[in-house]
């Protein structure tokens, strides 16, 4: 069997659905319902008995993530969501009036509007930078909107609205050079793309669980760099910053000196462990095999939209580079508007998002040839 086939035999739907908004919110894989389901009779059945082992289960879920993420498992931070770990950095990189937070004109609100308050509390000033024609973000014209006052630049790695994907690598040596924070949401990317913290160089990477990596809802995370977890302190205090819940009260002691000093106490216990059990199955089953066979299907369902007449918003170009599809009726397409699109998709209950210029389907690798032929069938007809 290929390493496709056996993702996609990880997923069990409910019958008639066809899930395209992997983007959303994705079906989770069978191992991470599996250990939910272990951990709930676990605490159940033992209370305080298997306090030692979820803490393990919780080290160990930190290792594997961090493992999938190519970084070490000192410089990963659990949080409640992406815009916890967000907020974690935003409301305390100690921003000045004058300094200039650099975003794209498109960035989901999760990653823009912590930056939009720490701007608003500093004084520091919110640009945002042009996006390119069809929504895409190029490096280069990023770039541009670089002064002497960039203190951050804080972009999407894959925007949620069409698939476009900035060039990371560039950006880090470009800010690198000049001493410039880089905090990227690779949420829309990671677990589906090929990603690693080390060979990009960025600081800090955020992201979380119930999108791509086809886990719960309810974590976030931080991936940061060792030389930069001191140069602000916790945004939410509490026993887990200085050590753990067991340790004595000390008023004179100090955080933890890597990026564990973020947690402030207990955390999801259950989220954590399914998202580390799902990092260790994408792994297993190949991030370069997932993402062929994600981008082969979507390839397919912009190409089939398209002969259809309808308009696919083309960030980067025809060939797809994200899974992510935008598209929208024209005069050419069987459907005529948006508001037909969506009550087609939904009596065909076919998972969908409206974002941004149009209709955004996100195919994963547990999807099938008969989910893209499905959903061109459906909005096919008139």
């Amino acid at each position: 069997m290929d390493t496709s086939r056996a993702f996609r035999a990880f997923f069990h739907s409910a019958p008639g659905l066809t899930h395209l908004n992997n983007a959303g919110l994705s079906p989770i894989n069978i191992e991470a319902e599996a250990i939910v389901r272990y951990w709930v009779q676990r605490y159940r059945a033992e209370g305080m008995f298997c306090n030692d082992a979820y803490l393990e289960g919780v080290d160990q879920a930190r290792v594997q993530l961090a493992k999938f993420l190519d970084a070490d498992p000192g410089s990963l931070a659990f949080f409640q969501s992406t815009a916890n770990a967000i907020s974690q950095i935003a409301f305390q990189l100690q921003l000045k009036a004058g300094q200039e937070v650099l975003m794209w004109d498109q960035e989901y609100g999760s990653n823009l509007y912590p930056w939009q308050e720490a701007c608003k509390r500093s004084g520091a000033t919110l640009v945002l930078a042009e996006s390119a024609d069809e929504m895409a973000t190029p490096v280069e014209k990023l770039l541009k909107y670089v002064t002497d006052q960039t203190r951050v630049i804080a972009i999407s790695w894959v925007q949620f609205q069409t698939g476009a994907i900035t060039d990371l690598k560039a950006l880090a040596e470009f800010a690198r050079k000049r001493g410039i924070w880089t905090v990227i949401d690779a949420f829309q990317g990671i677990g589906v793309l090929p990603f690693s913290f080390r060979e990009l160089g960025v600081d800090a990477v955020v992201g979380g669980a119930h999108k791509w990596m086809t886990s719960p809802v309810g974590v976030g995370y931080l991936c940061i760099k060792q030389d930069r977890v001191r140069e602000f302190l916790p945004h939410n205090v509490g026993a887990y910053t200085f050590g753990t819940c067991e340790d004595p009260t000390d008023l004179t002691c100090t955080p933890k000196h890597d990026a564990l000093r973020f947690e402030a106490g207990s955390k999801q216990v259950l989220e954590i462990i399914a998202l580390g059990a799902s990092a260790a199955l994408i792994e297993r089953c190949g991030i370069r095999s997932i993402q062929k066979t994600a981008l082969d299907l979507s390839q397919d369902l912009a190409e089939g939209l398209r002969s259809l007449g309808y308009h696919v918003t083309a960030s980067n170009g025809r060939k797809q580079t994200s899974p992510i599809v935008n598209f929208s009726p024209t005069e050419k397409s069987p459907l005529a508007s948006h508001d037909e699109v969506v009550k087609t998709l939904v009596a065909h209950r076919v998972s969908y998002a409206r974002r941004g210029p149009g209709i955004r389907l996100a195919p994963h690798a547990h999807n099938e040839t008969a989910d893209i032929q499905r959903v061109l069938k459906v909005l096919g007809h008139s």
